[in-house]
């Protein structure tokens, strides 16, 4: 029963982890938003460009979201945590569905979405991002 207590609170925390990066993401603080990743973090973008240092991946993030704030683009990027798996007490397996609505593109409007495969480990009593894997359906 223990260990089912203490899942429950790490479920939540990394529930408001992901609703926190959700709102950092639409708010364009990409800063504050590389602060849920390890310093070591890979990070595979959707377009299969793969960032191997949250430096990087924080660099390149904004990059794309100065990009996006001079396209005028829709900020309204949502998150559904749709599976939480602990391999340990500091270790989880988080698969999630993103919905990106009213992308503007060249070709018109798009309503884009994908799923997150994420590695999270726990350090400090505190669940960091170690690994994504961002698949675009």
């Amino acid at each position: 029963m223990k260990t089912n207590m203490m899942h429950s609170n790490d479920r939540e925390l990394i529930n408001k982890t992901f609703q926190d990066y959700v709102d950092l993401w639409n708010k364009h603080e990409i800063q504050s938003w590389g602060n849920f990743f390890t310093e070591d973090t890979d990070f595979i973008t959707w377009s299969g460009t793969w960032f191997k240092s949250n430096a990087v991946n924080v660099v390149e993030h904004q990059k794309a979201h100065n990009m996006l704030k001079q396209q005028g683009q829709n900020m309204t990027y949502e998150l559904s945590l749709e599976k939480i798996d602990f391999v340990d007490p500091t270790t989880a397996v988080v698969h999630a569905i993103w919905f990106w609505p009213d992308f503007k593109t060249p070709k018109g409007i798009e309503n884009r979405k994908g799923i997150l495969t994420m590695l999270l480990i726990k350090k400090e009593g505190k669940w960091l991002i170690r690994t994504t894997q961002n698949t675009r359906l």
